[in-house]
């Protein structure tokens, strides 16, 4: 009747990873915060997951997104070091 909620599968090793890709290209210090997940998309002409990078830096929120597994993330899927300001999140929806 109750179970605990977890992912489908195991990606603790890539939700690390990625996050260690993510601290690397952007600079993001220690202390700072990322969060990483994998979630299903039921948008027709989406892929079936995506991907969602939210991360601060210095007191400013952002996010990316990826579509596709987060096992197959891989550094050359996150943006640039210099389009940091284009990522940044000032609440409104994105395209997607």
């Amino acid at each position: 009747m109750f179970q605990r909620l977890k992912p489908p599968e195991d990606i603790l090793f890539d939700i690390a990873r990625v996050e260690d890709l993510v601290r690397s290209r952007f600079e993001v210090g220690c202390d700072e915060i990322i969060l990483v997940s994998q979630d299903q998309v039921f948008k027709p002409g989406f892929p079936m997951f995506e991907t969602n990078i939210v991360f601060f830096k210095n007191e400013a929120r952002y996010k990316i997104k990826i579509f596709s597994r987060i096992s197959q993330v891989q550094n050359s899927d996150l943006p640039l070091k210099w389009l940091l300001p284009a990522l940044e999140d000032n609440g409104e929806l994105d395209c997607c």
